[in-house]
């Protein structure tokens, strides 16, 4: 079946404080926020597929015609999926290099028992989180291949799914990760050897309309 290759480049810009956990600590700190090489924080491309394919599973109940999730994202083990997911860096990385130590703070909380409801005893963490109050901006990608005769109805699902994210990382109940606008994505599919073409915005809102406006809800 003929391909079509795709790429979602993706800017993610967060309102607040976020974590994205790079460890467990036996010091004074208990949870370790992810960093890159060079200690700068940065956002798994696991991550960054778990949570789209967490809302994309929940669209493709809605919606009967997005039902190519499995292939897209795989279903663990051998079966990877056909979208490889970048990890997201900073924007404009070079002007954080001089204030590297206060990229980082410190949050401590108390465990809670969730049968009770109640602390537990000799558990107060601490934990390690980033995000300037809102002045970092990450930049990320989806890359792969889809089938040519499903490639719309495929872009129309993971863009939709993208939109719905309001908050990712850790701790998104405490009020972490939370997003400050909408996921920007701009999509392009390869036309010629090295030469791409950008997917207007219209047209995939028209493919998103086309596909959802076809759903009846039943509950």
């Amino acid at each position: 079946m003929k391909k079509v290759q795709i790429e979602i480049k993706l800017i993610i810009e967060f309102y607040d404080s976020f974590f994205f956990g790079g460890g467990v600590g036996t010091g004074k700190i208990q949870s370790y926020l992810l960093r890159d090489i060079n200690g700068f924080p940065y956002i798994s491309g696991a991550a960054l597929k778990g949570c789209i394919a967490e809302y994309a599973a929940l669209l493709s109940q809605l919606v009967p015609a997005f039902n190519n999730g499995d292939k897209l994202f795989g279903i663990g083990g051998v079966q990877q999926g056909s979208l490889y997911f970048a990890n997201g860096s900073l924007v404009h990385m070079s002007q954080y290099n001089d204030m590297k130590e206060n990229l980082m703070e410190l949050r401590t909380g108390i465990s809670i028992n969730p049968y009770t409801k109640a602390k537990k005893e000799g558990q107060l963490y601490t934990m390690e989180l980033s995000g300037m109050s809102g002045e970092m901006i990450f930049e990320s990608s989806i890359c792969g291949f889809m089938d040519a005769d499903t490639y719309q109805r495929d872009i129309a699902h993971i863009i939709a799914a993208v939109r719905m994210i309001f908050a990712m990382g850790g701790r998104r109940s405490a009020g972490l990760g939370w997003l400050r606008c909408p996921i920007q994505c701009q999509v392009m599919k390869e036309v010629g050897e090295s030469e791409k073409e950008i997917i207007e915005s219209k047209d995939i809102n028209q493919w998103i309309k086309d596909w959802i406006g076809e759903t009846t809800c039943i509950k």
